[in-house]
Parts: structure tokens; sequence; C-alpha cells
């Protein structure tokens, strides 16, 4: 199975059928294969069995490659944003926003708000305005884009994150000890991580 053939929108069918307890792992691979290939499960079921274990890496998540920096999807390019203060804090807060209420699921939210359009000039690549506006229509394509693409960028984003807060927490302490005690310090460190950190844990 080739992993960068599967678009996020089709991975986000696929992982409540991964979680499902009810089915047997053929019953989840049948109806994996059905999203992948387009085809009907009874067309699946007389497939012979070692066409079927081909896809069976699903079950597994991909390696973690390097993250892109351009993405072209639905005839349109991309900038992933790696720089996290250069993310404006509202895209920052929609993107942690939708990663409470589900990563996979709103995958493809969180990556409309780590782009930013793109129009290539000859070889290069010029950063278009970034319209709010159109957040829904930037999602729509995130969609389409290889699940392997989103699955690195978020992880590398997570990973950034991380210590960026590490060492924001590290600084902000030594310039807080002299105005505060040190219960007042620590309390402040965890309500900054509840607020700021949440979705790193889970995702890592």
């Amino acid at each position: 199975m080739n992993w960068s053939k599967i678009t996020v929108g089709q991975y986000q069918q696929i992982y409540p059928i991964l979680l499902e307890d009810k089915w047997t792992r053929l019953d989840k691979l049948t109806k994996v294969i059905s999203i992948i290939t387009g085809k009907s499960e009874s067309e699946i079921d007389s497939m012979p069995l070692n066409a079927l274990k081909e896809y069976d890496s699903i079950f597994n998540m991909p390696e973690v490659g390097k993250p892109i920096s351009y993405i072209k999807v639905n005839g349109r390019h991309y900038r992933l944003c790696w720089d996290i203060q250069k993310l404006p804090a509202a895209r920052y807060i929609e993107g942690k926003t939708f990663s409470q209420e589900g990563i996979i699921n709103n995958l493809h939210m969180i990556m409309a708000s780590c782009v930013i359009p793109s129009r290539k000039v000859l070889w290069f690549y010029r950063d278009k305005k970034y319209d709010a506006a159109k957040h829904s229509e930037y999602a729509n394509d995130m969609k389409d884009v290889p699940f392997v693409f989103a699955y690195n960028a978020c992880v590398f984003f997570c990973k950034v994150f991380a210590n960026w807060t590490s060492y924001f927490l590290s600084s902000s302490e030594q310039e807080l000890k002299g105005a505060m005690t040190m219960n007042q310090v620590t309390t402040l460190k965890r309500s900054f991580s509840a607020i700021m950190d949440g979705l790193t844990p889970r995702y890592l």
C-alpha cells in the first residue's frame, strides 16, 4: 500500500473504522480498501487474500518523514508555515481549538490554519495574502492532500511547539522569580501549559 495515495479526507473516513471493536480485522480491511479503491465491499470479498494483505499496513501509522515546505493541490499552491513566532495568534488559536475537537477529524481544518496560499513565479514561490474568510476553502483543499504529508507536518509542528513552549517556560521562570514567589511561578507555568500545550502530549 502506498501511503502517499491516501488523502486526508480518505483517512478521516478510515480512522473510525480502525477504532471500531465490533468488526474483525478482515472486516475492517475490507471497508478500508473500499474507501481507498472505490470498489464495493462485495467486489473486495472476491479478491485473493494476498491482494488484501497489501493494505495491511493501514493498521500502523506511517513512518515520520521530513515535512515539505510547499504543496500543490487542486491546482493551487500552499506554503506550510513552520515558524510559530510568525504564525498569527488568531490562526494559532484556531488550530488549537480544532485540535481539541479531534485532531484526525479536524486535520484539514488545522492544516488550513497553518498554510499560506502561494503562487509560482518561474522557479520560485511567492506568498499571497491569507484570507480568513476563505478558511473553509483552504480546508477543503487540505482534504485532498496526501495524508502522509499532513501527518509529517503535524508531528513536526507539535515537536517544534513543544520545544518552543519548554524554552518559553524556562526563560519566563528566570524573569519572574524576582517578581513572584516560587509557588506563584509554578502555578503560572501549569496554567500556561494547560492552555497552550494541550495537543502535544496526545498527538506525539
